[in-house]
């Protein structure tokens, strides 16, 4: 029987045999195992992975939570201080000796996380939960789950006990949307046990391909490539790396170079490489956006009576896009929106070539894995390392965290079918 960490939980919008939306869920790492959508008859599966759940021991960073700390950090001791806190953080080394990537060597990408009843939710108030529960318009769905994890002083070499809760909601499309099948909204909240400061700065690190469950007609494994896909990343700038990619703390305009995405292909002005860069967003200085953190005290006031309602301006938002993926070929767009201040795009540069999804042509044999540039990683977070870099990104947080403040941070996929590209394929 398979460890129940790589049991997979199915939300959908709907009991319906096929529903127009369904994700699959998997307790080890929050993982976002499939991303399955029906359009005219077709089922697709927008995300890459393994074909077996278990196999994300080895497929590692793929359509998982990142944390205590995306991306990379600099390994040694680190003096973190704010709002009157101090404490010492010791990233530990697993990319390199001087680099600590994703979180160290056991992150919150292989622990397991336990469901909640939405009822038993710590970090979400009487009013979320409330909005939670009514979001689906079939009241036998399951489109919410409420996954926690609690996080040890010391774990990793960061500082403080963190408790944390994960929401993944599905969302159906408001009257009048044309195309879309529906929303993918995860939001992630933590909050420190005791009195003190730690960095933190989490992420999904998940994998599109808008493509890959097309396999009529095709030949040859350049079909799983997303190069032909459309981007359009509403970016100012992106950080400048060093030799060994951690952030040198400056940043450089995206404007006439190959990080100006403006609905291009993907493979024009591709590097041979691929993309492994984070962009800072520009600023949106007319849209409303939640709040990075949220006052412990306000919090506790709403959790006794007060009206304290995040998920539902998030859920009822109306932003335009900062990113947009979308495949002339399938016709599927996905449209998305963070209160982050910006993402780290990945093209898959370093694919796992021992397992693929059989929805995605694979054989089902080992070593019949995904080509290199077979995925757009879109991950949302802020700034590479800011707590080290603070003065790099004075409009966006420092990423550390106080007793004083529960960490709140948004991602949103809006799905859409363009049936006319459908129609032409």
């Amino acid at each position: 029987m398979m460890e129940k960490r790589y049991q997979g939980e199915w939300l959908s919008l709907s009991s319906a045999l096929t529903p127009p939306l369904a994700v699959e869920v998997l307790p080890h790492g929050v993982t976002i195992h499939r991303i399955i959508v029906q359009v005219e008859g077709k089922t697709h599966d927008i995300l890459i992975g393994p074909e077996n759940p278990k196999d994300y021991e080895t497929f590692k960073y793929t359509n998982t939570i990142i944390g205590r700390y995306a991306n990379r950090v600099r390994v040694g001791e680190h003096i973190v201080k704010k709002d009157g806190f101090e404490r010492l953080a010791r990233p530990v080394s697993n990319e390199s000796p001087e680099v600590s990537l994703h979180g160290g060597l056991v992150g919150f990408d292989f622990a397991v996380w336990q469901r909640l009843s939405l009822e038993n939710a710590k970090l979400f108030t009487p009013a979320e939960i409330r909005t939670i529960q009514t979001s689906s318009t079939s009241e036998s769905s399951n489109n919410a789950a409420i996954y926690t994890y609690t996080s040890e002083d010391g774990d990793q070499g960061y500082p403080g006990e963190l408790h944390l809760e994960t929401l993944v909601a599905l969302l159906p499309p408001a009257q009048g949307e044309k195309g879309k099948l529906g929303s993918i909204v995860i939001l992630y909240r933590a909050r420190l046990a005791n009195e003190g400061v730690t960095p933190i700065n989490l992420t999904q690190h998940w994998g599109f391909n808008l493509d890959a469950s097309l396999q009529e007609g095709e030949s040859g494994r350049d079909k799983l490539s997303v190069k032909n896909h459309r981007l359009n990343i509403k970016a100012s700038h992106t950080a400048e790396l060093l030799p060994n990619s951690l952030p040198s703390g400056k940043y450089c305009p995206v404007g006439g170079t190959v990080h100006e995405h403006n609905d291009k292909l993907i493979k024009e002005g591709c590097p041979d490489h691929g993309y492994d860069h984070y962009y800072l967003l520009a600023p949106r200085l007319c849209e409303k956006l939640v709040p990075h953190r949220i006052s412990a005290k306000d919090f506790d006031t709403a959790k006794a009576g007060e009206e304290l309602n995040i998920v539902k301006e998030i859920f009822e938002s109306t932003n335009e896009p900062v990113v947009q993926l979308k495949s002339e070929k399938s016709g599927l767009k996905v449209d998305f929106d963070s209160n982050q201040a910006g993402l780290m795009f990945y093209t898959n540069n370093h694919p796992n070539k021992q397992f693929r999804k059989k929805i995605h042509g694979s054989s089902g044999m080992k070593d019949d894995g995904y080509i290199k540039g077979s995925a757009a990683f879109l991950e949302f977070h802020e700034p590479l390392s800011a707590f080290l870099h603070p003065e790099a990104t004075p409009n966006s947080t420092d990423t550390l965290l106080t007793s004083n403040e529960i960490y709140n941070n948004f991602v949103r996929a809006d799905i859409f079918v363009d049936s006319e590209c459908v129609h032409e394929g």
